[in-house]
């Protein structure tokens, strides 16, 4: 997989201008603006203006750089309106304004914002500093981290200046260029590779940081041998990114970071692929063909989508990101159920390698679309995703208890109807230096007991490759596994659950077997429910405004409670949820239940 050697790379560089990789003429920035598709678009581009032009630019105070270090919190640091990410907001902005409105306030106000970046202490986040060690008194950071974040900003700095820089004051794009060349780029091309643990990762981190540091190189270097190394660094670490899917190319972190992970390897491949006059195209390889597809088999109506580890129930796919890679993959039709979004973000980490391609890679018109009801038994992933009639959608999972951003839910699963979510995967919690440290799964977010999986002899499930599925079949009728492994318990000898869909009348019957050595104290079967549960005999309604679902079962096999719970979404609002517990009346050594959810 993208086997170029150095002389390949460099001898492409050398018979191709650099121009056409960044450039964004003013004819083009019209036609884009009278681009029909991007309406939606310009009024959050004008909505980011109205906000930003209301909030001044913050030095981010030592205090708020310290806070992870004192109780493990990164909110503060990263959105507060003093913090980290305003500062992204208003360079996001101010950027995009100026390359399409191009008023003298534009570039005045992103001149204020890439000197202030300038004048940060680091790039990187302090949850990405390796800290905990006394506040920073003994433990002195290194300033220079390339994390996620850092890489962001030295591209988007990078590119900005390529696009904008004879318009900016030379002082300020002279300030910009050292920075990222010292941070960033130089830092990575001499660094020591052991330095960059994400160059040889597998998940969002290497396509984003390898990503960003490459298309800041490309804007930056003018020297094509030091730029034919950089990119041979970049495709070492993209390889990895590409080998953390599966063979049927499915993202175990979920649509979200699928977006996000190979957005920014698109991101990337795209400006090689210019640069190089399309002699080096990393799309035009079988494994990036079937990561591109993925987010299509995910979508479920209301737009909503597979939610499993730390990706949220509601989805969208970028019109620009899509659009082009379109482009490239003609087979590529889009689920009438998923929303193309062409927004520019208004809260979150204002991502500009990603909100500028949602203008420049959007066509006149929409990608090819389907309402077609599809199912998809993706074998490697061990993941069944299905929609079936009445807006029904459901999805389950085997796998094992180490993937990324892993929860522990190995058997779970989730329903969908008209677009609310019934059996509900809880999603991220707030991330804090607790939550990817050793009390992650006392997270009902992370751990089982915030699943719908057994609890046996009062037991959840345990973390670690050692807990895995085994005997997986997945196929277009449902998903079957033996999953005893995930549980630490001595005496149990099989645990079999197996899934099957009904599409047509739209049921999921889920078949469950326990095998003991000896008798248990107790099993107990839990679902998990955002959605206030009716219980009657031998039946746990779900209702909304939208419909409703049912969970059948044997109720004289039962004794049945309901158990609210409160927690906190990604951004630590609270919502609650109800463990719906069935626990077994009579244990045996052996026993077999069935439920029927529809």
């Amino acid at each position: 997989m993208f086997d170029f050697t150095k002389e390949q790379i460099k001898e492409s560089l050398n018979r191709n201008p650099k121009d056409p990789a960044v450039k964004l003429t003013e004819t083009r920035a019209e036609e884009i603006r009278n681009n029909k598709l991007l309406a939606d678009a310009f009024k959050s581009l004008d909505r980011c203006r109205e906000f930003y032009a209301q909030r001044p630019i913050y030095a981010i105070p030592f205090s708020m750089f310290a806070r992870y270090e004192l109780d493990g919190d990164r909110t503060e640091f990263e959105y507060d309106e003093k913090g980290y990410f305003m500062h992204r907001g208003h360079l996001k902005t101010w950027a995009l304004s100026a390359l399409f409105y191009g008023e003298k306030k534009d570039l005045s106000m992103l001149e204020d914002t890439m000197w202030a970046i300038c004048d940060e202490y680091t790039w990187a986040l302090p949850a990405h500093m390796n800290g905990n060690q006394g506040i920073y008194v003994n433990y002195q950071p290194d300033r220079y981290t390339i994390d996620l974040f850092a890489a962001e900003t030295g591209q988007a700095l990078a590119e900005i200046i390529r696009l904008l820089g004879d318009k900016l004051n030379p002082l300020v794009v002279k300030r910009a260029k050292e920075e990222i060349k010292k941070r960033i780029t130089d830092r990575f091309l001499y660094g020591n590779i052991s330095d960059f643990w994400w160059a040889h990762g597998t998940n969002n981190w290497a396509a984003v940081c390898a990503g960003s540091v490459g298309m800041a190189a490309i804007c930056e270097y003018d020297d094509n041998d030091k730029l034919a190394e950089m990119v041979m660094k970049v495709l070492e670490s993209m390889r990895t990114f590409m080998s953390g899917f599966s063979s049927d190319g499915a993202c175990l972190e979920g649509t979200g970071y699928w977006s996000y992970g190979f957005g920014y390897f698109s991101c990337f491949a795209d400006m090689l692929y210019r640069r190089t006059g399309g002699e080096i195209d990393l799309f035009n390889d079988e494994k990036v063909h079937l990561v591109a597809m993925f987010p299509l088999k995910t979508f479920f109506y209301g737009s909503r989508t597979v939610s499993f580890s730390d990706s949220g129930s509601y989805g969208g796919l970028g019109l620009g990101l899509i659009t082009m890679l379109s482009s490239h993959y003609p087979d590529m039709v889009i689920p009438s159920t998923a929303k193309l979004s062409e927004g520019v973000e208004t809260t979150g980490c204002h991502r500009f390698a990603l909100n500028l391609r949602s203008f420049i890679w959007s066509g006149n018109e929409k990608p090819a679309s389907s309402d077609e009801l599809k199912i998809y038994p993706l074998q490697e992933a061990q993941w069944y995703i299905a929609n079936g009639n009445d807006n029904f959608g459901f999805a389950a999972k085997g796998g094992n208890n180490n993937e990324p951003h892993n929860h522990n839910d190995i058997g779970h699963f989730i329903v969908y109807r008209n677009g609310d979510e019934f059996f509900c995967d809880l999603g991220s919690g707030e991330y804090s230096r607790q939550y990817f440290g050793k009390e992650r799964y006392t997270f009902a977010h992370c751990g089982s007991q915030g699943h719908s999986v057994p609890i046996i002899n009062g037991k959840t499930q345990v973390a670690g490759k050692d807990a895995y599925a085994e005997c997986v079949t997945v196929d277009e009728t449902g998903i079957s596994m033996r999953y005893e492994k995930a549980y630490r318990d001595d005496t149990l000898r099989e645990l079999y659950r197996k899934f099957s869909f009904d599409k047509e009348n739209a049921v999921v019957n889920i078949r469950d077997r326990f095998v003991f050595d000896s008798k248990p104290e107790s099993v107990t079967e839990r679902f998990v429910t955002r959605v206030k549960p009716e219980v009657t005999d031998g039946e746990v309604i779900l209702k909304t405004e939208k419909g409703k679902v049912a969970l059948k079962f044997e109720k004289d096999s039962f004794v049945t409670s309901v158990t609210p719970n409160e927690v906190g979404d990604h951004m630590g609002v609270p919502f609650t949820y109800y463990n719906i517990d069935l626990c077994v009346k009579n244990p045996e050594k052996s026993m077999e239940f069935e439920f029927t959810v529809s």
